[in-house]
């Protein structure tokens, strides 16, 4: 049999390439190096009949379409009020107070959903959990939906009770995917471009804010659920064409499939050999580890330093402002004179995330996670410190005209914000999640640090009020410059740089760093 048709053989072990040495090593540099555009890489690929990154960007577009339904659920129910309020009067509408909560509880679902896929995802697969995840997404959106049917009743309880289910049920999901889209995507792309294909995790969020925005603001709210909950069930057909990641076959003892998969990822002239090898080096020492083993393991700062590591990445990126920035958005474009300010807001703010996190792909393999991260922070540190100076113009200049002359550093200040997260603090922290945390323990840890992220959230949707309240708004967007700004020296001093490198030599660089020998050695004892 030629050594051509398979690169594995009947024990599952992996057979060298045919392919001459100095052509493989050529490649890889060509890869990696620094001069390349990943973009360019890619489309190259792409075009050309070559299958090794081919296949890993469809996956990665097919998964991504969670993060599409992650960005429906958090966009949708904003424009669904608008809808719904414009009908006060003649149908059974929530009041604004209880909008608060149809609004909030996603959050809440999302917390629930990232907990619980955190631990069931080292158990029962990446895959299995984006099909778990996608019942609780078509249920959700058929129930808010179908809420339409009571709005014309003189009692408006039927309705709340639908949507704030829907909205629960909905939370569910985007929590599940919000853990496993990234984890899923980083696990099964080349080293190289873990970055700009880890990355499509957060466009595909802004990319279904800026549709659900679309479709509520020219349709009727239960249309725009109807087409999520039509999107939900392609997404549950397209994930049964989805492989499991080589790294959680490895890491769950199945060897031969492990092989086959990685082979059809890389291509099949592809010479598997050196990342296997690293596969295995990163799961000896840690093979079969219960449920109980893994949690052990945070003893040791080589396992809970990333984890804290990852926490403050989510701390930086929700507590920056990012959802009070949304919410006021249309306040601060109303205060510019801009006709239909809410809607003019709605798609500013999406059409500007999805631009800048495209460029966000383009760069985070050329620049490097640190960079974009602190030219990130301080674009907001600045916008930010900028709005409370508009803040504190206006409260002081009770001449109309002379306060108008002001909002347009709002408006400037907006966008910048705007920029500044979606190329950095908006999709680093989603890839840095997966990149700094164990193999072993990566659903544990991510399913922490994701539901810590949706905590952070709720924390500054509920508390923002009351604190604008106590410090004025300047006040409080002064803090939010300050928290962006502390993100600076954070991310320069502490955070290792994780362009290009395994995912298994990361995780040796920790065990190096913080300590490995010194758990084996309690270990004995």
């Amino acid at each position: 049999m030629s050594s051509e048709r398979s690169p594995i053989n009947r024990n599952g072990d992996i057979r060298y390439s045919t392919i001459p040495d100095n052509s493989i090593q050529s490649s890889t540099q060509e890869d990696k190096s620094k001069n390349v555009n990943p973009l360019v890489a890619l489309y190259r690929e792409i075009s050309s009949g070559e299958q090794r990154l081919r296949i890993v960007f469809l996956y990665s577009c097919i998964a991504a379409l969670g993060a599409v339904l992650t960005g429906f659920a958090l966009g949708y129910s904003s424009l669904a009020q608008l809808d719904l309020s414009s009908n006060v009067g003649t149908m059974a509408v929530p009041s604004d107070k209880n909008f608060k909560y149809i609004g909030s509880i996603i959050n809440v679902g999302a917390l629930i959903g990232a907990t619980f896929t955190g631990v069931a995802s080292d158990k029962f697969g990446r895959t299995a959990l984006l099909m778990v995840g996608s019942i609780p997404c078509v249920i959700g959106w058929a129930v808010i939906a179908g809420s339409w049917y009571f709005i014309r009743d003189d009692n408006s309880t039927p309705v709340l009770v639908m949507l704030l289910v829907g909205r629960f049920l909905t939370g569910l999901a985007a929590g599940c995917y919000s853990l496993v889209v990234p984890v899923y995507i980083l696990e099964i792309s080349p080293a190289s471009l873990k970055g700009l294909f880890g990355a499509l995790n957060q466009l595909g969020v802004t990319l279904g804010i800026l549709i659900i925005y679309l479709l509520t603001s020219f349709c009727r709210y239960y249309y725009g659920a109807l087409v999520a909950a039509g999107l939900s069930l392609v997404f549950v057909v397209v994930v049964l064409f989805l492989p499991e990641t080589p790294r959680w076959l490895m890491a769950n003892n199945e060897r031969l499939e492990a092989n086959r998969i990685l082979c059809k990822l890389r291509g099949p002239r592809a010479n598997i050999q050196k990342e296997m090898s690293t596969l295995d080096k990163g799961l000896e020492r840690d093979a079969e580890l219960s449920l109980v083993d893994k949690l052990k393991m945070l003893r040791y700062k080589y396992s809970y330093i990333p984890l804290i590591f990852a926490v403050f990445l989510m701390f930086f990126q929700q507590f920056c402002g990012i959802n009070v920035i949304i919410f006021y958005a249309g306040t601060v474009l109303k205060t510019a004179k801009v006709q239909d300010a809410n809607l003019a807001a709605d798609f500013g703010v999406g059409v500007i995330q999805v631009i800048f996190t495209f460029v966000s792909v383009v760069l985070i393999d050329m620049l490097g996670r640190k960079i974009l991260l602190c030219t990130g922070g301080l674009l907001l540190s600045l916008s930010a410190i900028g709005l409370g100076v508009y803040y504190y113009l206006t409260a002081h200049h009770t001449n109309l005209d002379d306060s108008n002359k002001f909002s347009y550093l709002a408006v400037v200040c907006l966008a910048v914000f705007i920029i500044g997260f979606s190329i950095g603090w908006g999709p680093i922290p989603w890839v840095m999640m997966g990149e700094l945390t164990p193999l072993q323990t990566r659903g544990i840890l991510s399913g922490i640090t994701t539901a810590v992220n949706w905590t952070f959230s709720t924390i500054v949707t509920f508390a923002f009020q009351p604190y604008e309240d106590l410090v004025n708004p300047y006040g409080a967007w002064w803090t939010f410059g300050a928290i962006s700004a502390l993100s600076i020296p954070f991310v320069f001093f502490l955070i290792p740089e994780t362009r290009g490198k395994e995912l298994e030599d990361i995780q040796e660089e920790f065990e190096k760093r913080y300590g490995r020998n010194t758990r084996n050695n309690d270990d004995k004892e």
